[in-house]
């Protein structure tokens, strides 16, 4: 009963940072909204005893927002960080109303076909084992040094030229 709990409202509060991330009109109210979502979504991921998933959506999507967060305002005037100068929820309400109910249509199907039918995705795995962090660890470190270290190098790459390109030309 606390898991059902948990999970709704965790998923209300996600909804909720999601409607910010739109609505809200300074830059950096509306990261910190995004942000919000992502870590709710991290909860509810650890609320489901994913806690693997969960610790992965901290640091690399809520990580990657905190950079993005750094970087845009590297990028954009951060004195003001005011947004209101772009019209897109006044222009595409109608947008917005047409995909949240088309969302919202999709889920009522998807919670009616699984009440209908039960949970197709919790039968049997057909014999297959889940892999255990220790095999992919040892994947990533011992037998594919190489790609894991290029892949590294060019995260590093494309970071050094964010800043480069955010830095205002010398006149």
């Amino acid at each position: 009963m606390l898991q059902t709990v948990t999970f709704f409202a965790l998923t209300g509060l996600c909804l909720l940072f999601a409607l910010a991330t739109l609505i809200l009109r300074n830059m950096f109210h509306t990261f910190l909204a995004f942000l919000g979502c992502l870590l709710s979504i991290a909860g509810v991921f650890f609320s489901l005893q994913a806690d693997y998933l969960g610790a992965v959506q901290v640091i690399v999507y809520a990580g990657s927002v905190a950079v993005l967060i750094v970087l845009a305002l590297l990028l954009i005037n951060h004195k003001s960080g005011d947004l209101s100068r772009t019209n897109l929820w006044r222009h595409n309400w109608l947008g917005s109303v047409l995909a949240a109910l088309l969302v919202g249509a999709a889920l009522c199907g998807v919670i009616m076909y699984t009440h209908v039918t039960g949970w197709p995705f919790l039968g049997e795995t057909s014999g297959i084992a889940p892999l255990p962090y220790t095999e992919i660890a040892d994947g990533l470190l011992n037998k594919y040094p190489v790609a894991f270290e290029a892949m590294a190098v060019l995260l590093l790459a494309a970071l050094v030229a964010a800043v480069i390109i955010s830095k205002p030309e010398d006149k």
